[in-house]
């Protein structure tokens, strides 16, 4: 079963890998998920439709997982080689990213999307979109300070045509771990409600069960 609830809890019956196939430029999107297998689907689906519509892809993961991503990512139907070789797509290592996890240098990253968003453009592409698991790099060390700052720096932005879809690992996460997720938003707690609002849209993905909310 999959919910879309907006303030005014409107429902569609929309699975995630749907919904986020047709999300639009400037939007910043966070998943909430319990298995990587799930997170990765909807991820791909992400990557997937975007590839074959014109768009460039970045997908940044930890370097443990990178050989890992690059074969599900082949088995899911994603040509690595051919959009590698034509430059549509780029599989990183989050830690080329964020160098220093404990203080991130935002005016690089912002430099960074600007240079990569450039890049597509000029390849003459619609945009970038931007697939990221990030719950290694600042979560486990409590560095939450630093994963707020990374996420506001990516705020909806219309005029940009830039689309991200982060990921984070729902146990470790603080009020999402024993979720009744029909009354996610209202559960959450301030300081995490303010890191939602950094998006545009949250995806909550658990064993089947999904709640997709507007933001």
């Amino acid at each position: 079963m999959s919910e879309t609830l907006s303030m005014a809890s409107r429902r569609v019956d929309v699975p995630p890998v749907e919904y986020v196939k047709n999300i639009k430029e400037g939007e910043h999107g966070v998943m909430f998920y319990t298995s990587q297998e799930d997170m990765r689907k909807i991820h791909f689906a992400f990557v997937k439709f975007g590839l074959e519509n014109n768009w460039g892809a970045v997908y940044a993961a930890p370097g443990s997982y990178y050989e890992d991503i690059r074969n599900e990512m082949q088995n899911y139907g994603i040509d690595i080689k051919k959009y590698e070789e034509d430059g549509s797509l780029f599989i990183q290592k989050g830690e080329e990213i964020y160098n220093d996890p404990v203080k991130p240098d935002l005016e690089l990253n912002r430099k960074q999307a600007d240079h990569v968003i450039n890049y597509f453009l000029n390849k003459g592409k619609k945009g970038v979109r931007v697939a990221t698991d990030l719950t290694s790099f600042f979560l486990p060390h409590g560095l939450y300070i630093s994963l707020f700052d990374v996420e506001n720096l990516f705020k909806p932005r219309m005029d940009l045509p830039l689309t991200l879809l982060c990921a984070y690992d729902a146990d470790i996460i603080p009020a999402v771990k024993d979720l009744d997720i029909a009354f996610f938003y209202k559960k959450i707690n301030k300081e995490w409600r303010k890191f939602v609002d950094a998006h545009s849209f949250a995806i909550y993905t658990s064993k089947g069960k999904d709640i997709i909310f507007t933001i």
